[in-house]
């Protein structure tokens, strides 16, 4: 094909060393196993994917965390692809141990193999369960699959939403019930606790994090909300170093002193996050849509909404479906002002620094996208994706889009396309 650019002997060393590593289908149904089944069970997911950002200006990526990018109609094949594995061990009828496995390109490891779930479920009540150890806690409707492409019928769950919030797995614990309600099925988690990761501005420490969510289901309708409070430290020695010299540079910026520690703190930020959704299922159609809203007391967590809504229809073995989401960041200018008589490309750059810390990154995505499940554990799927950015197109960012510091002029969209394989077994 041409533009396909061959991946590395080491990448190509590294997905074939882990060919026996295909993941554990990371959903409540399949870490459960067979209602009853005792002894050591094995269970696995897998996507092998490529991706290709037609834009000349700008690069995409499927993620933040994802270490490299596509532009100018390069394929790539590290956005999407994982393996992984999951075993479970049930003791008895009502305690379970699990451990899964996971190997995909990530900013820290590349695809070096990393423990994704690892703890001791009890279920100490019939409607009753527990879990500790290492999990995703369920904050949105795909917080605990994010990563199967087989469960999901686009590619990857909705960038407008999801792009903006890690379900990273937490060390910590989590409550469940479940039981008959209001003429459905009603459930419910509460769960607490900590990690550590990477992203393009340094490290996350997330010394707190309490997350609940209630669902509701009665026939071929879902509802479910969300919600979560966290606090976290952005380990980042120089964009600290950065924002300490503006503070103690009165001859530079006025009032960096006193709006930098309150609005842009680094450490002890706090945050909270409310999430909504919907999944109506009716013969062959199914609808889903999720909102957000999360705030918090840093620029570094900045205020943000976002929405998106997918329809797709089933007809035999092929689904068709069409989504479009949206985000929008509502935070404040920080006010940044600078000295009178300092130089005009020092206020040029602070006004810049109060631009870009506001993070004006707000995106209207449309899709289109046809699955094809071939075999009854293999599907595979071909998605096109509109990203419009509809409020800054000169701003340099390093997210999903990332656009350099002097970068030619950007319109403002790029097209991203890709094809995938997922299966489960």
């Amino acid at each position: 094909m041409k533009g396909w650019q061959k991946p590395r002997p080491a990448w190509v060393a590294r997905l074939m060393g882990l060919g026996c590593l295909l993941g554990g289908l990371s959903s409540p149904a399949l870490a459960e196993g067979a209602p009853g089944a005792q002894g050591l069970q094995l269970e696995g997911f897998g996507t092998l994917s490529a991706y290709r950002n037609d834009d000349a200006v700008v690069a995409a990526r499927p993620g933040e965390r994802v270490r490299l990018a596509s532009q100018a109609g390069q394929w790539r094949a590290d956005g999407d692809t994982v393996l992984g594995l999951q075993l479970r061990w049930s003791s008895s009828d009502t305690v379970e141990w699990v451990w899964q496995v996971q190997a995909r390109d990530e900013l820290s490891r590349g695809y070096r193999p990393n423990t994704e779930w690892a703890y001791l479920g009890w279920q100490f009540a019939p409607d009753w369960s527990l879990r500790i150890g290492r999990q995703p806690l369920p904050i949105f409707l795909s917080s605990e699959s994010s990563r199967v492409g087989f469960a999901h019928t686009p590619v990857r769950p909705m960038s407008a939403v999801y792009g903006l919030n890690s379900s990273e797995p937490v060390d910590g614990i989590n409550a469940s019930w479940s039981g008959a309600a209001l003429g459905g099925t009603l459930s419910w988690d509460l769960g607490a606790g900590r990690n550590r990761l990477t992203v393009p501005r340094g490290r996350v420490d997330t010394q707190a994090l309490l997350a609940s969510a209630l669902r509701w289901q009665r026939e071929g309708l879902a509802l479910r909300l969300g919600g979560a409070a966290f606090r976290f430290d952005l380990i980042s020695p120089g964009l600290e170093a950065q924002l300490q010299a503006l503070s103690n540079s009165p001859q530079l910026c006025l009032n960096c002193s006193e709006v930098l520690p309150q609005r842009a703190r680094t450490r002890g930020v706090q945050g909270h996050v409310i999430n909504l959704a919907l999944v109506w299922e009716h013969e062959d159609w199914t609808l889903t849509a999720e909102a957000m809203q999360r705030g918090g007391n840093s620029v570094f967590n900045a205020k943000v909404q976002a929405w998106y809504a997918l329809l797709s229809r089933r007809f035999g073995r092929w689904t068709p479906y069409a989504a479009v989401g949206r985000s929008a960041h509502t935070e404040a200018p920080l006010g940044l002002q600078a000295a009178p008589g300092s130089p005009e490309a020092s206020a040029q750059s602070l006004a810049d620094l109060d631009r870009s810390l506001q993070r004006p990154w707000d995106r209207r995505i449309e899709l289109l996208g046809l699955r094809w499940d071939c075999f009854e554990k293999l599907a595979l799927k071909l998605q096109l994706e509109r990203w419009t950015a509809t409020r800054d197109r000169s701003t340099p960012r390093d997210g999903e889009i990332r656009l350099l510091p002097n970068s030619a002029p950007w319109d403002g969209r790029l097209n991203l396309l890709t094809v995938s394989a997922d299966f489960v077994f």
